[in-house]
């Protein structure tokens, strides 16, 4: 669609490889302080975005290509000059978003949310889903290319703004929260997710008032201390 053809077409996907693993690889170092719900949110949204300028630059500047680019009979429309460096260049953004963001995060997230009896369970039915999901993306683009041409694109960008809304309304903040703390976040009558946030764990309360005791208490504040602090473990 931009007009990529040999070597540069192959380096091209290269690059998008690259980029995805620099940046997957990136995210774990800050994933805890920025939190689950902030990654998962913008990062539709940004890809969302890039998804309709894609469609938008194709839309407006593609032109019809009868028998497909390059004999691929999927692929009817094509962009060149100025038009083909925007949708290069937000389709490796959109790459970046997505590896910095949802890629990561989601795995990180489904892991969270179950409980350890349910845990292996839970996962293997996330992997099973994601595969079936890539499956049916596989069948449906090449056509979809075809028949709609840029507006896949623009059906995508709907589906990552919907995302969005989706983590908003539904996904609690789980950063840096115990198991027992998590349960209580997907309970009933548990906060809206959007009133949680990183952190603030019963469990550290717990640790930091321990803390505060052995500092005020001396060696008798100390074995209490020691006390309370395997009690708030234990719980």
């Amino acid at each position: 669609m931009a007009h990529l053809s040999g070597n540069i077409n192959l380096i091209s996907s290269g690059v998008q490889y690259a980029l995805f693993f620099v940046f997957t690889s990136i995210v774990f170092f800050f994933i805890d302080k920025t939190g689950r719900r902030p990654l998962l949110i913008y990062g539709a949204v940004g890809m969302g975005i890039c998804q309709f300028v894609v469609g938008g630059v194709l839309g407006s500047y593609g032109s019809y290509v009868p028998g497909g680019v390059g004999g691929n009979e999927n692929v009817i429309i094509q962009v060149s000059g100025g038009p083909s460096h925007v949708v290069i260049a937000f389709s490796y953004l959109l790459i970046i978003i997505y590896a910095f963001t949802l890629a990561p995060v989601a795995w990180v997230y489904a892991a969270e949310v179950w409980s350890l009896e349910t845990r292996a369970t839970g996962m293997a039915w996330a992997s099973v889903a994601n595969w079936i999901f890539n499956f049916s993306l596989g069948l449906f683009v090449p056509p979809a290319f075809h028949n709609i041409s840029y507006k896949t694109f623009i059906i995508f960008g709907v589906l990552c703004f919907g995302a969005a809304i989706q983590a908003f309304l539904f996904y609690p903040e789980t950063a840096r929260k115990s198991l027992e703390e998590i349960e209580v976040l997907f309970s009933r009558g548990g906060p809206r997710p959007w009133n949680t946030r990183p952190g603030h764990s019963l469990l550290d309360a717990k640790i930091a008032q321990v803390e505060d005791l052995q500092r005020k208490g001396g060696p008798s504040g100390a074995k209490f201390g020691n006390i309370a602090q395997s009690e708030g473990l234990k719980g």
